[in-house]
């Protein structure tokens, strides 16, 4: 068998390829395998760290509906004190016109104590 230097050269260049092909693979692999080692270790924290914020989101939405209902009060106070004020006004007014009939009352009575009961038909006593 007569075998030609090209053909050697090739099956070494095959051989050294094929060789370093395998060493790249291994090196592929174990880096892999150091990946997935340090995934596996984080798992668990990241578990951990999930339901923490998991709590924290309920934690937050009570909140925020207690907040809600706060706010929901706070208006309803709003409201009354809108009210409030308005009687507070009205009572005002009240009082401006029961002093107005106590002014005519009195006047009116100052007029009949000053009249005889005979001249009291027909006069004004607004005057």
């Amino acid at each position: 068998m007569n075998v030609s230097p090209s053909h050697i050269a090739i099956v070494v260049t095959l051989l050294i390829q094929t060789s370093g092909a395998i060493w790249w693979a291994s090196g592929l692999s174990s880096e892999v395998s150091r990946l997935a080692g340090i995934q596996g270790q984080a798992i668990p924290a990241l578990e951990q760290e999930a339901q923490k914020c998991g709590i924290a989101i309920h934690n937050n939405d009570a909140a925020i509906k207690e907040l809600q209902e706060h706010d929901q009060a706070i208006s309803g106070l709003d409201v009354l004190g809108f009210k409030v004020d308005e009687l507070r006004k009205e009572i005002g007014k009240l009082r401006q016109v029961d002093s107005e009939i106590m002014t005519q009352h009195e006047k009116i009575f100052e007029w009949m104590a000053s009249q005889n009961p005979m001249q009291q038909k027909g006069a004004n006593p607004y005057n």
